[in-house]
């Protein structure tokens, strides 16, 4: 919560320098410091996912973790990450469904940047890529669902945020994003078939820059 709050005062902070400003920020000679040294990062984050939807019939909101590794590219940031999230079942729904709805996504992204000082920016993009839910089946092919050997889970996720750099190495952020898990097996009612979950999620990002 504490980080959260910092996050938000930050934000606040630099937008109000912003419009004090009047004008667009524009790095000199295209230099700016996200793009100093190789322009990489690695992040780490933490923060909420909220189930919705029919996820969240039978399942509760959770802490989700993740690690990634960014690039910064003229205008536009990409990135690799892997998150895992496990939504705990509701009291209510107990005995008719799993106890937990695992997730483990990896995914590619990108975003475009938005400087609105030397070390500060807002972004918005879209992350690609694929989640698993169990970790029995990327082992055992025999288990009673056989999920993820027989059908593709998809993810892809719209995505929001800023990231503030503190100094020339550690950033401070906050992401926002619009979860989309598309898969070919229904985990909730144990049937095949196409199926769309749908949660949203905000984590803080601390990132280290090289």
């Amino acid at each position: 919560m504490a980080l959260l709050c910092l996050c938000f005062t930050i934000c606040c902070s630099q937008n109000a320098q912003c419009q004090n400003a009047g004008i667009e920020y524009e790095p000199v000679g295209g230099y700016n410091a996200f793009n100093q040294g190789k322009g990489i990062a690695l992040v780490l984050q933490y923060g909420a996912d909220i189930p919705l939807d029919n996820l969240s019939v039978n399942y509760r909101s959770t802490s989700t973790y993740g690690i990634g590794v960014l690039k910064k590219l003229d205008d536009f940031t990409v990135n690799f990450n892997i998150n895992y999230h496990a939504y705990p079942i509701k009291w209510s729904s107990r005995g008719m469904a799993k106890n937990t709805f695992e997730v483990m996504g990896f995914y590619f992204g990108g975003a475009y940047d938005k400087l609105l000082s030397n070390n500060f920016k807002l972004y918005g993009g879209l992350d690609l890529g694929g989640w698993i839910k169990r970790f029995d089946d990327l082992v055992d092919t025999s288990t009673d669902c056989g999920c993820e050997t027989n059908n593709a889970n998809y993810y892809f996720a719209p995505k929001t945020g800023f990231t503030y750099l503190m100094n020339n190495r550690i950033g401070l952020g906050l992401e926002a994003k619009y979860n989309l898990l598309l898969t070919g097996h229904d985990y909730v009612t144990g049937e095949n078939g196409g199926k769309l979950f749908n949660s949203f999620a905000t984590s803080v990002m601390i990132s280290y820059h090289f």
